[in-house]
């Protein structure tokens, strides 16, 4: 669909506004020697990716893709994409290796994703599920539309831009129409939204590992038992399995197998990210999972989202303290399955973060305007105006909005 690129960097000192043309992601320089599942801005960028918004990713250096396993990450991402990936001014071939990453990690990180890319996919109508960036439809349309200008903080026009760049259109009187300012607008504020309408969530709450964004566990306490395919009547099997239930202390125990009629591991796995009230995962047997790599990663994500895990009645110790690739690549692909279907929210990076540090550091600090300055630009925080950088009368204008409120 799209023929257009998207660039990323880590803001750093002495950076000046870029200029109009590509639309760049400015990630925090706070955030800038942290792995990918903790950078806000690289995961915007790896979602236009998987959703097909943007062909390549140009990067200024090395550098601001951090750490090996980022590296890597990114690599197999536009990799896996079909995507360009331009790095310092070198176009990237698929197989280049990665400077500053060991053989070893890449070829770890390059399974797990693999392994992720099978278990939680893109939705693409399953269950009527479609992720943000698939359809063409009007609500479709609004969905991304209200991703990029509330999560990405993009002005009006920029969300028309990008829309157009995409390949995204509206048929009007005369035929096929471009989006401009007023009809983003429209559809954000006069469109009437069904059930799959814009969902917004918080980015910090889902980088750390909480469902309570999305519903209280203590209303229904369920665990789900994965167990080898049977023969036996299912009617007979939950009540079996309720015996597990019990001895784990919940209301109720769900059976379900890799045979399982319109439910298996991937949905299992899907079902992280919505409202599903589940709080324990019971394997009879390991013996139900591919290979170890798919037990280590099932594991890590239901444990990414809060879940306890028990193998043959011993409990898991939590994969992400002992496998630190498999724990940034889930961490990665959970805030990505949640960018994929909602509009994530940075409230680090929101006016009233802004107001509030602006204020601390006039009033504790004793800063100078200038300084304030610097340091909202090193945070990547937009303007009011969500355009051009902060200079010393932003900053008076943002304190002075504070007074007169």
């Amino acid at each position: 669909m799209s023929t257009s690129e998207i660039g990323y960097r880590v803001a750093r000192r002495g950076d000046v506004a870029l200029g109009a043309g590509m639309l760049w992601r400015i990630e925090a320089e706070s955030r800038g020697r942290r792995e990918a599942g903790d950078r806000p801005a690289l995961q915007e960028v790896l979602f236009c990716v998987r959703a097909d918004l943007v062909d390549g990713v140009q990067v200024d250096s090395w550098e601001d893709l951090g750490g090996p396993i980022t590296r890597a990450l990114v690599y197999e991402e536009m990799r896996a994409c079909h995507a360009s990936l331009v790095v310092g001014g070198k176009s990237m071939a698929l197989d280049d290796s990665l400077p500053g990453v060991r053989q070893d990690v890449h070829d770890q990180v390059r399974a797990a994703c693999a392994a992720l890319r099978r278990l939680v996919p893109r939705q693409e109508g399953k269950h009527s599920h479609l992720d943000i960036g698939r359809g063409l439809s009007t609500n479709e349309v609004v969905r991304l539309a209200h991703k990029l200008h509330v999560g990405f903080q993009l002005t009006l026009p920029q969300t028309a831009e990008f829309l157009n760049q995409a390949g995204y259109y509206w048929w009007g009187p005369q035929g096929e129409q471009s989006y401009n300012k007023q009809k983003v607008h429209r559809l954000l504020e006069g469109s009437v939204w069904d059930e799959d309408r814009p969902r917004t969530v918080d980015g910090e709450r889902i980088r750390a590992g909480e469902r309570s964004h999305q519903i209280s566990l203590g209303v229904f306490d369920a665990v789900l038992v994965y167990e080898a395919d049977s023969d036996e009547d299912y009617a007979a099997r939950v009540r079996e399995v309720q015996e597990i239930a019990k001895r784990y202390e919940r209301g109720i125990a769900v059976p379900f197998s890799p045979g399982t009629a319109g439910f298996g591991l991937m949905d299992l796995l899907q079902w992280m990210t919505t409202s599903v009230p589940i709080a324990s995962l019971y394997v009879a047997d390991s013996s139900v999972f591919v290979d170890e790599l798919e037990r280590e990663v099932v594991y890590a994500w239901v444990q990414q989202f809060g879940l306890r895990v028990f193998e043959a009645d011993e409990a898991v110790p939590l994969i992400a303290e002992e496998r630190s690739v498999i724990r940034e690549v889930v961490k990665t692909y959970a805030a990505l399955r949640m960018h994929d279907s909602c509009t994530v929210s940075e409230s680090s990076r929101s006016i009233e973060h802004a107001r509030v540090w602006a204020r601390h550091l006039k009033n504790e600090g004793s800063f100078s305007l200038e300084e304030i300055a610097r340091r909202l630009r090193l945070e990547a925080i937009p303007t009011r105006k969500r355009r051009g950088g902060w200079s010393r009368s932003a900053v008076r204008e943002l304190l002075s909005a504070e007074a007169a409120s």
